[in-house]
């Protein structure tokens, strides 16, 4: 098993560095970095979007609650409020992270 292991980890090395070295191979090379940063450019499209979806729902669920919560005590209200808020908040960072490990 071990020598088949190493073969293995051998081969990919020799293939890396013919990839890498080769002047060959710079077609191959580009045409992999368009493949990847389309599906980069993809994924955070998609986080995009989901990320938006979410910081609407909270924003809808935040006004909704506003409503209801009138039979509520003040401090409760503002416990609500604050939470909502954070998530809110929460949701903004996790975007921005997400966008500037994308980037």
């Amino acid at each position: 098993m071990r020598t088949t292991k190493y073969l293995l980890i051998g081969a990919l090395g020799v293939a890396a560095v013919l990839l890498l070295t080769s002047d060959k191979a710079k077609p191959m090379r580009d045409e992999l970095a368009d493949k990847a940063k389309k599906k980069m450019d993809k994924w955070k499209d998609r986080l995009n979007k989901l990320n938006s979806n979410a910081m609407d729902s909270v924003e809808d669920l935040k006004d909704m609650i506003a409503g209801e919560v009138k039979g509520l005590s003040s401090d409760a209200r503002d416990r609500i409020e604050a939470i909502l808020s954070e998530t809110t908040k929460a949701t903004a960072k996790v975007k921005k992270n997400v966008s500037e490990q994308l980037s």
